[in-house]
């Protein structure tokens, strides 16, 4: 494996990850000025299934990258298998909109919700649940799978962004005018693909350091007439 190459590669990849969803929300709300929320906004629009595009590939580098370090019986495998679910599932819930049916015809008709938090509306908790999950689960996740230097820095940075998010998706949107609740919601969509953005290219470059790492072993294997790099197989994704 020429490591050069494999490094232009993943540079173009991130490169373009960052600029086209840019280039897209951009010709998004140009195209439907002066209402640029009409394709923001709302559960069917284009800015959906940008975001479903994000996070459906995000689930698919998890899994490769898993499936990656499960052959090499690697215990960063579970990990990575826990990203793609968590992923997965995302993608789910933000195409058919699952949380916010369960939200609408359940937990809102009955006024449920955080009885100490008053800006939070009723079922608005549920993505708070997921972004609590989320931290819990983010320093084994920095120290297992998020350890090169550039993975870290997107892995946190989409954290950062995804909680802001999350706030405004909590916020109560009945305690605004019409036309702040537009901005509120383009603002929230907007910092969401962003997250989504950061998170694809965290996953990415994550898995370009394993196959950095195993290209690396490789070729000291073959330098040193090594046969048996079978049995130092999980060795080469330690940093």
């Amino acid at each position: 494996m020429d490591a050069a190459r494999l490094q232009r590669v993943g540079d173009a990849a991130i490169g373009l990850s960052a600029v086209l969803p840019v280039v897209f929300v951009a010709v998004l709300l140009a195209l439907r000025w002066p209402e640029y929320w009409m394709w923001i906004n709302f559960e069917d629009t284009p800015m959906t299934s940008l975001e479903v595009a994000v996070m459906y590939t995000s689930a698919l580098v998890a899994a490769a990258a898993g499936a990656h370090a499960w052959v090499y019986r690697h215990p960063r495998a579970r990990d990575w298998a826990v990203l793609a679910m968590a992923f997965g599932y995302f993608a789910l819930d933000d195409r058919f909109a699952l949380h916010e049916r369960l939200r609408d015809r359940v937990l809102a008709p009955r006024d449920i919700r955080l009885p100490w938090i008053d800006w939070i509306g009723p079922g608005d908790f549920i993505v708070l649940g997921f972004a609590v999950c989320g931290l819990l689960m983010l320093p084994r996740l920095l120290r297992n799978v998020f350890g090169e230097r550039a993975a870290r820095r997107r892995m946190l940075a989409g954290v950062a962004v995804a909680m802001v998010a999350v706030g405004l998706d909590a916020f109560e949107l009945s305690r605004l005018t019409v036309p702040m609740q537009r901005l509120e919601q383009t603002i929230e969509e907007c910092l969401e693909l962003a997250a989504q953005v950061l998170f694809l290219q965290a996953f990415a470059l994550a898995w370009l350091a394993q196959l950095r790492a195993l290209a690396q072993s490789a070729g000291v294997d073959r330098r040193s007439g090594n046969a048996g790099a079978d049995c130092a197989g999980p060795a080469v994704f330690d940093r």
